[in-house]
């Protein structure tokens, strides 16, 4: 007679399984027999596991597993000597290995310790996580002054209605003839009133309820809702024009990048862009009523804005400088270096307040 073949245990166990599993499909096994199917064996694990049903504690069953590694070789001749050869290199490595093994212990152990049995984070983790979240939110608000009520803002700051329209008027007939303008921080929709005035189809979106409630009060559409996420929400190509005033400086300059991108992706082939800013290229505003709105983050040259279109693919991009200071020196002096220093002080100081960067999606 032969020499028996040795049982396959893990095969054999893999085997009961798949039969218990069809079973307890088919409702053979009730609550009670599915029950002592998960009993642990004496000296081993149970009888059936159901990884994807009880992950903690199928996870738990893994931790413990051992690995066991037999070294020995049954070839002829050789086999002791690979034998002793494999002996030799897992004496070798044991102690590094060891030393992976407890790190990785202490990773599982962090792991199980930071989620809860429904996969969500333990309550202590979850605590200090939302603690952090609502200090950076404040921390945000209290920089920018967010919790400025803005109707009295612009009661004070935002300008006058008349010298806002007559600002937006330059640019309305870049969008002549199209159907649907995006006005990117729309605010009191003074230049979707402009466009509907024109004869042309526009929206807005802003963040600030109060504004967007007034635009709507005046038949205007706006959105609640972040520019960037508008966006990125639009299909590709659907917008064809893009307005947006006093936007550019209440972002970080990758953000700033990124609408760039997003804007590009949203305009038809050939539509045009517009982004007004203050022009701190005039000392006075860059260095004194740039920062009369708290939640101005930072200046944008007009070299810098303009390279921001170009490198990001926008085409026939120019540059234009409007609203002269109020206040200027006298040019009227002897002519030579006096009349040449002045005209470059007024120039330096009391240059245009504002500048627009203009550029069109490429076809």
């Amino acid at each position: 007679m032969g020499e028996p073949k040795p049982i396959d245990l893990d095969a054999l166990m893999a085997e009961v399984r798949e039969r218990i599993r069809t079973k307890r499909e088919k409702g053979i096994y009730g609550p009670d027999v599915d029950a002592l199917m998960r009993v642990p064996l004496p000296g081993g694990r149970r009888i059936f596991s159901d990884d994807l049903q009880d992950p903690l504690g199928s996870l738990a069953e893994a931790l413990d597993e051992e690995v066991e590694y037999d070294p020995r070789s049954r070839k002829p001749v050789v086999g002791p000597v690979i034998t002793y050869a494999r002996k030799v290199v897992i004496s070798l490595v044991r102690w590094w290995m060891g030393a992976i093994l407890e790190r990785q212990e202490r990773i599982n152990r962090l792991l199980a310790a930071a989620y809860d049995y429904e996969g969500q984070m333990a309550p202590r983790f979850g605590s200090r996580l939302e603690s952090l979240e609502r200090e950076w939110k404040e921390r945000r608000e209290h920089e920018v002054a967010a919790n400025l009520h803005s109707v009295y803002f612009q009661a004070r700051f935002g300008g006058d209605e008349p010298v806002i329209r007559r600002q937006s008027e330059a640019f309305v007939d870049l969008y002549k003839g199209r159907k649907r303008v995006l006005d990117l921080g729309s605010g009191r929709g003074i230049f979707l009133q402009l466009l509907r005035d024109k004869g042309i189809g526009g929206y807005g979106v802003d963040l600030d309820p109060r504004m967007v409630a007034q635009c709507r009060e005046k038949g205007l559409e706006a959105h609640e809702v972040d520019a960037l996420t508008h966006l990125k929400q639009v299909e590709p190509g659907s917008i064809d024009g893009l307005y947006a005033r006093h936007l550019a400086e209440h972002i970080l300059p990758g953000e700033l990048v990124e609408i760039l991108r997003a804007c590009r992706r949203a305009l038809a082939p050939g539509a045009p862009l517009v982004f007004v800013t203050p022009n701190p290229r005039t000392l006075t505003v860059g260095a004194h009523t740039f920062w009369t709105d708290p939640q101005h983050l930072r200046p944008i040259p007009p070299d810098l804005f303009t390279f921001y279109l170009e490198v990001e693919g926008f085409t026939d991009v120019e540059l234009r400088t409007f609203e002269p200071s109020e206040r200027r020196l006298n040019e009227e002096v002897p002519a030579g270096p006096i009349r040449e220093n002045v005209k470059l002080l007024n120039e330096t100081l009391f240059g245009d307040r504002d500048y627009a960067v203009i550029g069109h999606a490429p076809k």
